[in-house]
């Protein structure tokens, strides 16, 4: 794996973009959206009421502001990055052609990927069961052998962190074969119509399957709600660059609508962890892995906040970043360098420090908790990136250099036999 598959989606940065500083904002959102991941993973042993369907390695003393915190980042950065790389995959394609793109992103994103499966899911597994093993939810026995008792395991097994991955190499050659099709709408039009259209799909979604956003669908093949709402955040970002390549709109709205964005997302935050915190219904005929004791008008609620709020948060972070970040500062630079690293390397890092302060530390705040297990599983991956880097850097090098000294010289000088040769035929 070469370096620079160690960032995320490199084709698809501001800095491949020819001369636009407008688009280094993408870069900032990147950086700091990477940050947001690892909190939002980080927050989990203290949330209460747990997150329905994910299986975690430890839990620790809950805490309200951390359970508002966690599910706060859950409903906004997926879109963000998913809305980021449906913009990039279409200037992308613009400029380099479909299948081009196809090509370029299967590969950055492929081998990762399935490297990260064949090495980074056996290394998460283990850490997870050895969270369950300080916890005494399993033995050494179980350990070894990874049988488990009834239910026990029932949301363990999945693709967990990389399902992204997965996602959006879907997204992008689906974009890539209906490519000529979207040439031939007229942006405005497809703007207009076909965003209202996305946000009423990702609200019928969460209306019958609230577990996309509030709870964790694991698996390891595309679950069709998941890739259905995560691709409406997805086909936003491809409107958008159909529509407002430069993102001009897209500042103008971020500057009226970052406040009421805000808002709408706290509103969402808090009408969740209301919902998760009702009795549930043993006997329901409600397809979801919500069987709770509310209304579906309270559903509808529910997701016409979450989508509205996840997609003008979302919106208004990406436009204020495009309008004023004109530079990237040193941190910034290196975190949106290294968040390929930080996304595929956070999560074993991540687990095993929260397990090491649990029991370590177990007086601790949940705040102190958190924030040491953010900055470690940060600066763990951002340190192994730049050493591989620097490690590949000095191979090219040697490589260049054993080239460059086996090449001949262009100023060679005759050997002895072709000299006396030349002086041979000269003398007669």
């Amino acid at each position: 794996m070469q370096a620079t598959h160690l960032r995320l989606n490199q084709a698809d940065s501001a800095e491949s973009a020819p001369k636009n500083n407008n688009l280094l904002g993408l870069d900032a959102v990147r950086a700091w959206a990477a940050i947001g991941v690892v909190m939002l993973h980080a927050c989990v042993p203290y949330s209460n009421p747990d997150v329905p369907g994910l299986t975690w390695a430890t839990t620790d003393t809950p805490h309200s502001g951390l359970t508002a915190l966690m599910w706060a980042i859950e409903i906004v950065i997926m879109p963000i990055f998913l809305v980021m790389a449906g913009f990039l995959a279409v200037r992308s394609m613009a400029s380099r052609g479909p299948l081009a793109t196809l090509k370029s992103r299967t590969r950055r994103l492929g081998w990762p990927f399935a490297l990260a499966v064949l090495f980074l899911i056996p290394v998460d597994l283990y850490a997870w069961l050895l969270g369950w093993l300080a916890d005494g939810v399993i033995t050494p026995r179980q350990l070894r052998s990874l049988k488990f008792a009834e239910g026990q395991d029932e949301h363990l097994w999945g693709l967990s962190h990389l399902w992204f991955l997965q996602y959006l190499i879907l997204y992008i050659a689906v974009l890539a074969g209906a490519w000529k099709w979207l040439q031939r709408l007229d942006p405005k039009r497809a703007f207009g119509i076909g965003m209202p259209l996305v946000i009423a799909v990702g609200v019928s979604v969460l209306c019958v399957r609230p577990e996309v956003v509030w709870g964790f669908q694991h698996a390891f093949l595309p679950v069709p709600s998941k890739w259905v709402y995560s691709g409406c955040a997805f086909a936003m970002g491809v409107l958008i660059a159909h529509a407002d390549p430069d993102m001009q709109g897209l500042t103008r709205f971020a500057g009226r609508a970052w406040c009421p964005s805000a808002m709408i997302c706290a509103a969402a935050t808090m009408l969740g962890i209301w919902v998760l915190e009702q009795p549930t219904v043993s006997d329901t005929e409600q397809a979801s892995a919500f069987p709770v004791a509310i209304g579906s008008s309270t559903w509808l609620c529910l997701a016409l906040l979450t989508v509205v709020g996840a997609t003008g948060v979302a919106f208004s972070l990406i436009g204020l970043a495009c309008q004023r970040v004109k530079r990237l500062d040193p941190i910034t630079q290196q975190l949106a360098t290294a968040s390929f690293a930080i996304y595929l390397l956070h999560h074993p890092v991540l687990v095993l420090v929260h397990i090491a302060v649990k029991h370590g530390l177990p007086s601790a705040s949940p705040l102190l908790k958190m924030s040491l297990s953010t900055l470690i599983a940060v600066c763990i991956p951002v340190g192994m990136h730049f050493v591989f880097r620097r490690i590949m850097a000095r191979r090219q090098a040697k490589q260049i250099e054993r080239i460059d000294q086996d090449r001949p010289s262009i100023l060679s000088m005759p050997t002895s036999s072709g000299t006396s040769q030349t002086e041979q035929r000269l003398a007669g």
